[in-house]
């Protein structure tokens, strides 16, 4: 999980080059400049919405899982109702690979 307060505050800025397209670079100083930021600001926050996103997706798959996981029935599955038979059809599925 990515703590927010790491992204802002006292954290010391780094010089850090990229590359981009010349399009790209036009495009992202024209927002820039509309919001009166730099490049840079602009970039950087950027960056911090991409890993909040993907932080979010993350979790949202988790939470998924995690209900399919809970709306199986163990005991109502034949291969999976005791230990020994789960024991067996890990073994079984893994033979097949």
């Amino acid at each position: 999980m990515i703590n927010i307060r790491t992204l802002t505050g006292d954290d010391k800025s780094v010089r850090t080059q990229i590359t981009l397209t010349e399009q790209l670079k036009i495009l992202v100083e024209g927002m820039a400049q509309e919001k009166g930021e730099s490049l840079s600001e602009y970039l950087r926050k950027a960056a911090m919405v991409r890993l909040l996103v993907e932080e979010d997706k993350k979790q949202d798959l988790e939470k998924i899982a995690l209900r399919a996981v809970r709306s199986l029935d163990l005991k109502k599955h034949p291969e999976w109702n005791t230990q020994k038979k789960v024991y067996r059809w890990v073994r079984k599925i893994r033979e097949e690979k």
